[in-house]
């Protein structure tokens, strides 16, 4: 894959790691631990969240999605839902990974190009 996002989850909050030419992001991230993805590699995308409409240019929500049938701890397993997306808390979680909304954003506008599975998404528990 073209792209890595690497997510080390600790006791309540993580660590969300990218690098791409001169793009660098090291922040912290959350989700929710009563639906946490699985640890795993997945195969992801640069897109845009269907149901959000607050993205920061006004759109709707810029977003790293996972993929089809991402394992996770809680109800049918898996979901096609799973994605990583601004957020401030693990309130903002419904599954998913968040981190702040610059973060994600400024990981966003480095892929190119969006709707290509050419991320790679790593996530791991310390």
């Amino acid at each position: 894959m073209a792209y890595q996002i690497k997510i080390t989850r600790g006791k309540g909050k993580g660590r969300l790691v990218f690098s791409h030419g001169d793009v660098k992001v090291d922040t912290d991230c959350w989700w929710d631990p009563a639906v946490k993805v699985s640890a795993g590699t997945y195969d992801g995308y640069a897109t845009r969240m269907a149901t959000k409409t607050d993205g920061s240019d006004g759109g709707k929500r810029q977003a790293i999605w996972l993929g089809k049938d991402v394992p996770h701890s809680h109800g049918t397993k898996t979901s096609d839902a799973i994605f990583i997306h601004k957020g401030t808390s693990p309130s903002w979680s419904d599954g998913c990974i968040v981190a702040p909304e610059d973060q994600v954003v400024k990981i966003w506008l480095a892929i190119n190009p969006k709707e290509q599975q050419n991320v790679t998404i790593e996530v791991t528990d310390e």
